[in-house]
């Protein structure tokens, strides 16, 4: 129910809530906030008391004391209040918006940071032979011949690998696909499997698989729609702890791996089908829902019950933070945007919730952000100070 909540504040503020899904919304609101409130108003002034109340609200349930909570109630507790700040933060994006109209009352932030805009389909592709091919320069059509398989760029941006018909000799060429933060990109490999690769990462593979297995190489964050083939099951290596690697082994299933360097855990998110997760002496087989998270540290794996769908809101085009820690937000931001992330004060422990579209400049997502009171932002160039 709760990630249904953050689809309708987004469809909300995107003015596609059908009137049964404004319906749900609003009574899902009034049953959490006491308060009786209009939402939509012409006048900017009560758009702003609303906001103001809300915050009063949501500060008030976040100093609840919850000492003497036993554990259902204060899971129940953190799901409010993320809940709550899901709300805000939707209804800041409507009140921004509304503002924008008016010069007069926009932030000063925002006249700082325009030129910091979101990320978009860019990636380099190494080739076997050493050649760089910055794709989003590149012309639609065949771009190479990468042994047994033609490399396409499609009309919507993405890359496809054909098997070239009577070309069935030759060495196997690996090829590496790299996004740059500030970047994404799609691929369909030579046996009809999909990649989604995330901002900061990069997927190596070849041109067409030989053998009876189907190898790639990940860094970074990638989901996964991959091709049917008993025959020849797919693994996927990523480096985990340290002198293990971590592998994916699956048939045909959809999946998501967040494997940046920069993180202590990896994390395998399945949605249909089953995968094995290895790492050394440690190994998990998952169901649909279930997550594996290495501890790179320790190359220890657990499993638990998984978000899917934060998983891969990446993929479907916005941030999803389920009272995520403010670090880890500034980390999903610095590689969307491609800026540097730096801290001042004291900003540990601090977490929001809630769902913003990867698609606005970082201004609107900042000025979302602050608009919980959890945090405030200072910009310099392409460098965000996060501040108490």
């Amino acid at each position: 129910m709760k990630n249904n909540i953050y689809h309708l504040i987004e469809k909300y503020l995107d003015g596609t809530i059908t009137p049964e899904e404004e319906e749900t919304l609003m009574a899902w609101y009034q049953d959490h906030n006491e308060t009786e409130v209009e939402w939509l108003s012409e006048n900017v002034y009560e758009e702003e008391e609303v906001r103001a109340r809300m915050l009063l609200h949501l500060q008030q349930q976040i100093n609840v004391p919850v000492t003497r909570r036993n554990a259902a109630k204060q899971r129940w507790y953190y799901i409010t209040a993320a809940a709550c700040i899901a709300v805000i933060l939707g209804l800041a994006g409507f009140f921004y918006y509304q503002q924008q109209q008016q010069p007069t009352q926009q932030p000063a932030i925002a006249k700082a940071v325009n030129a910091i805009v979101p990320g978009s389909n860019k990636a380099i592709l190494m080739l076997g032979n050493g050649d760089k091919v910055v794709l989003e320069d590149a012309e639609n059509g065949v771009i190479s011949q990468q042994g047994k398989a033609a490399v396409n760029k499609t009309d919507s941006g993405s890359l496809l690998y054909n098997t070239l018909s009577g070309n069935m000799g030759g060495d196997v060429v690996y090829n590496t696909l790299v996004t740059p933060y500030g970047g994404q990109y799609r691929i369909t490999l030579q046996d009809g499997t999909n990649i989604w690769l995330n901002a900061g990462s990069s997927l190596r593979f070849p041109a067409s698989f030989p053998g009876n297995e189907r190898n790639v190489t990940l860094t970074g964050e990638a989901y996964f729609e991959v091709a049917k083939d008993k025959s020849r099951p797919f693994y996927v290596t990523v480096n985990g702890a340290s002198g293990a690697p971590m592998t994916v082994r699956v048939l045909g299933t959809h999946f998501n791996i967040n494997a940046y360097p920069d993180e202590q855990q990896h994390i395998v998110t399945l949605l249909e089908g089953s995968v094995k997760v290895g790492c050394g002496k440690a190994d998990a087989l998952l169901a649909p829902g279930k997550e594996a998270i290495l501890n790179r540290a320790s190359g220890k794996i657990n499993v638990k019950e998984g978000d899917t769908e934060a998983a891969i809101a990446w993929k479907n085009g916005y941030f999803l933070f389920d009272n995520e820690k403010i670090e880890s937000i500034m980390k999903q931001i610095s590689r969307w945007y491609n800026v540097e992330v730096s801290y001042q004060g004291d900003v540990s422990g601090k977490a929001i919730g809630g769902s913003l579209p990867r698609s606005k400049n970082v201004t609107e997502v900042l000025s979302m952000l602050e608009l919980t009171g959890t945090v405030h932002f200072k910009i310099e160039g392409r460098r965000i100070i996060v501040m108490p």
